[in-house]
């Protein structure tokens, strides 16, 4: 008996162990962000945590690169590029790479960091526009991008034994960005009855423009897709055929538009059916975008019962449909998802 209790006793002290090492790991890894300035430092807070093969959690935030000598991070929605490196060689090259890069979806694997860099003389760089030199010029050809990464990397300060600079994108970058995308959402808009306003408000919540956008729950490209729900839906209810979408299809800009917009009149004309008044159908088309029809039939009653939901969203104004789903909605974030898509959509009429 004493044999058996020693041996559980051994078992119990190493589980112990293995627990304070793993704690002890967990809180070595923690970053020390006292030394950036306040922007960079919540960029790097939002990256915390996520290995070499993950994604951000926040899907406005691209990793171009991620190595022992060498990171770059794009975050759309800040207009914040940050690039780490060992030497100031070495962050000048990186910088000029990523000044001159080409993001294009079609040709180049979101998934392999190396081939980040790409430098096309056929097209305009990636940030062209977003991104100003100190003469106030749009920066496009390597000439120009080397004498402005030669200022940054002057001015460039140490932090954690690495080499850093933070480039601000211009105020106006989210206009600029969502610009490249706006005859994409006008097609999809006349080939579908949704309205261009609505999907570019909702491209820029779910994405900030990233055409790489990648969620933990592997929501994909500028619309956030989920090929095996909304990607799934579309080809199934739009093509008539049964298909769940691929990554790379969904990293392309026009295709990922095209399946986001077809899945919002999914939502209006048949999952949404029967809600009578056009703009209450639009604010249930939001937030069922982001949480899902069924939440919205929970929401509004306990059951889940559709026909009840729905005799009850018919007898609401319009203002008291908007106030119930931003105030009442199940889910916090599709509360607030619906403030941030209808404030948008002004920006786009």
């Amino acid at each position: 008996m004493s044999k058996y209790l020693s041996q559980l006793l051994i078992l119990v002290l190493s589980v112990i162990a293995i627990t304070i090492a793993n704690v002890a790991n967990a809180n070595s890894s923690e970053l020390d962000l006292s030394d950036y300035d306040a922007d960079v430092a919540a960029l790097l807070l939002e990256y915390q945590g996520q290995d070499s093969y993950s994604r951000p959690i926040v899907p406005s935030v691209l990793v171009y690169k991620e190595t022992e000598q060498a990171s770059t991070y794009v975050d759309f929605k800040r207009g914040l590029i940050l690039v780490e490196t060992r030497t100031k060689a070495q962050l000048k090259e990186a910088v000029v790479q990523v000044l001159l890069t080409q993001i294009d979806p079609t040709i180049i694997d979101a998934q392999t960091a190396e081939d980040f860099g790409l430098i096309s003389k056929k097209k305009k760089p990636f940030f062209w526009g977003q991104v100003l030199d100190r003469d106030g010029k749009a920066i496009e050809f390597e000439w120009r991008a080397s004498r402005y990464a030669d200022g940054l990397v002057a001015k460039s300060k140490r932090v954690n034994s690495r080499f850093q600079v933070a480039i601000h994108m211009v105020k106006e970058h989210t206009t600029i960005a969502g610009n490249k995308y706006i005859n994409y959402a006008r097609s999809a808009s006349r080939k579908h009855g949704i309205s261009t306003d609505l999907i570019m408000a909702i491209i820029e919540t779910e994405s900030s423009f990233n055409p790489l956008a990648r969620s933990r729950s592997n929501a994909l490209g500028l619309m956030q897709i989920k090929a095996n729900t909304a990607g799934r839906d579309y080809f199934n209810l739009i093509q008539g055929y049964k298909h769940t979408p691929s990554s790379a299809y969904l990293y392309d800009p026009a295709k990922n538009i095209e399946v986001g917009t077809g899945y919002l009149k999914i939502l209006s004309s048949r999952y949404l059916k029967g809600i009578t008044h056009p703009k209450k159908r639009e604010y249930a088309v939001i937030s069922s975008y982001n949480g899902g029809a069924g939440n919205l039939w929970k929401s509004l009653d306990p059951r889940g019962n559709r026909t009840k939901a729905l005799a009850r969203i018919n007898k609401m104004t319009v203002s008291e449909f908007y106030w119930f789903l931003t105030h009442r909605h199940n889910r916090e974030e599709t509360r607030n998802y619906l403030k941030k898509v209808s404030s948008r959509q002004k920006k786009y009429l």
